[in-house]
């Protein structure tokens, strides 16, 4: 092997290294009855995961830099006013949820009537120190109510690293 073979191999090496660094900063949760559809969001500034069933029923999960810092108040009211006042939905509750590793987030439940029939959609926020993590869920409300069970599981199975 000469010195222009071994350096092509380092340098195949070195990249396969950084390659394996990479990837989403957290771990979503399939639930049953959910087909990972993630692999034709993947790039390589993009953090996306997305789910759906066979009905409708889409999750999605993205990650952004915390920076500048946000707080979680800060966050709903603005995450509030852009689906609500932006897009037209109303809030129909709010509740506490937990990740799989203890971190506390919060899921606003906003209800929009359109066309094809009422629909909900489903926003969830965990903001740690680096990232703020945005998990979605939603479709037709009676689906979306029928797989309720499925979207908690797989909230409170979300793992941000």
């Amino acid at each position: 092997m000469n010195i222009l073979q071994t350096k092509r191999i380092l340098g195949v090496l070195a990249l396969a290294g950084l390659m394996a660094g990479c990837g989403k900063p957290y771990k979503a949760a399939t639930p049953d009855g959910f087909i990972d559809l993630s692999d034709r969001y993947e790039s390589a500034e993009n953090d996306e995961y997305r789910a759906a069933t066979a009905d409708g029923v889409v999750l999605g999960i993205r990650a952004y830099k915390n920076e500048p810092k946000v707080e979680m108040g800060v966050a709903i009211q603005a995450l509030e006013n852009r689906v609500r006042l932006g897009q037209g939905y109303a809030l129909i509750a709010e509740k506490d949820v937990t990740a799989r590793d203890g971190t506390k987030g919060k899921m606003l439940q906003f209800g929009h009537d359109e066309p094809r029939g009422p629909h909900l959609y489903y926003v969830t926020l965990f903001i740690t120190p680096k990232r703020v993590f945005v998990l979605e869920a939603g479709g037709k409300k009676d689906l979306v109510e029928a797989a309720e069970k499925s979207i908690d599981w797989s909230i409170s199975n979300f793992y941000p690293e």
